[in-house]
């Protein structure tokens, strides 16, 4: 029994290039970014710790830390708002 395909091969190449080019574009982004709090500026200590506490935002191209105490802060102040 024949395959029949619905995308043709160029176009799945084509595909997986644009992918491949968004995900180095991405990852550029976070290796970039800055190693402190957006809101309080407390330095980030890459640990196991820290990686499972903090918050990353990831807005265009933008990528904010922000710390556990602040986050609740954040949180608190967008209850308020509701």
């Amino acid at each position: 029994m024949k395959k029949l395909r619905r995308i043709k091969p160029g176009q799945r190449k084509q595909e997986r290039r644009e992918a491949q080019a968004e995900l180095q574009k991405r990852a550029a982004a976070f290796l970039d970014h800055s190693m402190e709090c957006a809101v309080c500026g407390t330095e980030f200590e890459r640990n196991a710790e820290t990686v499972k506490t903090w918050q990353v935002m990831v807005n265009e191209d933008r990528v904010r830390l922000t710390c556990p105490r602040c986050w609740d802060l954040v949180l608190e102040r967008l209850e308020k708002e509701q």
